[in-house]
C-alpha cells in the first residue's frame, strides 16, 4: 500500500506523514513495531521509505551470513541499512551478532529502517538492551521508535500508536513521545507541546517556525494527491519525485 492508501484506511494522516516525510529525507532511523503477524509494519515501513529524496542508497541485508558490505555513504545523501525484520524467527531475518554491527554502523552515519515484534516502545527498548545487549548510546541513535495498533472496531482497525524520539543524556535514557493516537476519539496528535517541535526542530536542523511551515507544505501536498485520487505505488512515488524536484533544494542529512 502507498502512504496515500494508508491515510485513507486511516492508519495515519496527511499531517502525521508530512512529519515523518521532514524525518526520512533527513535520514531518519527508526523501527517500526507492532505484535502480531500481519500488523502493518513492513507496509508502513515500505511506504515511508517512499519519502526518502530521490537519491538515497539502500543496502538489503539478507540475515544469516551477512557480510554488510556497504556503500561508501555520503554526506549528499542518505545510505539505509533496510532490515526486513529483527528477530530470529527465520534466517534471512537479523539477530544477535548481525542485530549489533547494524547499530554500531548509525555511528558512520548510515541510517537504518526496520520492523519489531512488540506492542510499546519500552518493549522494544527492553529487547534491543536485555536480549540483545546493545549499548544504550547505540540504540539512541534511532530517530523514532514507531509503534502500531492492531485491533477491531466495526473491523479490522491499523493505526499508528505512537512516534518516540530516544535521548541519552549521560546514563540517562530518556522517552519522548511526539506523536500519538488516541483510542477512544480515534485521532492523531502530533507535536503538541512546544518541547515535542523543539526537539523535532533541534534534530531536522531547523527553527520551529520553518519546521511549522514544511509540514503544512507537505501536509498541503498529500491533502492534494488524496483529493485528485492519486493513490496507487506507482503515482504516489512519481508525485513525490516531483515534489523533489520541483520544491526542495538538496540538504545535508543530519
Amino acid at each position: 500500500m502507498s502512504i496515500i492508501e494508508l491515510i485513507n484506511a486511516g492508519n495515519l494522516n496527511t499531517r502525521l506523514a508530512a512529519m515523518l516525510w521532514i524525518a526520512m529525507e533527513r535520514g531518519a532511523s527508526l523501527i517500526v513495531a507492532a505484535d502480531p503477524p500481519s500488523s502493518g509494519k513492513t507496509t508502513t515501513l515500505s511506504a515511508l521509505l517512499t519519502f526518502t529524496p530521490p537519491d538515497t542508497a539502500v543496502y538489503f541485508t539478507r540475515g544469516q551470513g551477512e557480510t554488510f558490505s556497504l556503500p561508501p555513504r555520503s554526506d549528499s545523501y542518505p545510505t539505509y541499512i533496510l532490515i526486513n525484520e529483527m528477530s530470529d524467527h527465520i534466517p534471512v531475518y537479523t539477530w544477535d551478532d548481525n542485530a549489533r554491527r547494524a547499530f554500531e554502523l548509525l555511528a558512520d552515519g548510515y541510517s537504518m529502517a526496520t520492523t519489531m515484534h512488540d506492542e510499546t516502545v519500552e518493549g522494544v527498548i527492553r529487547q534491543l538492551r536485555d536480549d540483545l545487549s546493545i549499548p544504550a548510546d547505540h540504540f539512541a541513535r534511532l530517530t523514532f521508535i514507531i509503534t502500531m495498533y492492531v485491533g477491531r472496531l466495526g473491523g479490522l482497525m491499523r493505526r499508528v500508536r505512537d512516534v518516540a524520539m530516544l535521548d541519552l543524556n549521560g546514563d540517562e535514557l530518556s522517552v519522548t513521545r511526539i506523536a500519538s493516537w488516541d483510542l477512544d476519539s480515534d485521532s492523531f496528535e502530533i507535536l503538541p507541546k512546544p518541547e515535542h517541535r523543539e526537539a523535532f526542530a533541534s534534530w531536522a536542523g531547523m527553527g520551529v517556525d520553518a519546521l511549522a511551515s514544511e509540514i503544512e507544505r507537505r501536509e498541503g501536498f498529500l491533502t492534494t494527491l488524496l483529493s485528485t485520487d492519486v493513490t496507487s505505488i506507482p503515482e504516489v512515488n512519481t508525485a513525490i519525485e516531483s515534489f523533489y524536484e520541483e520544491a526542495i533544494k538538496p540538504r545535508p542529512q543530519a
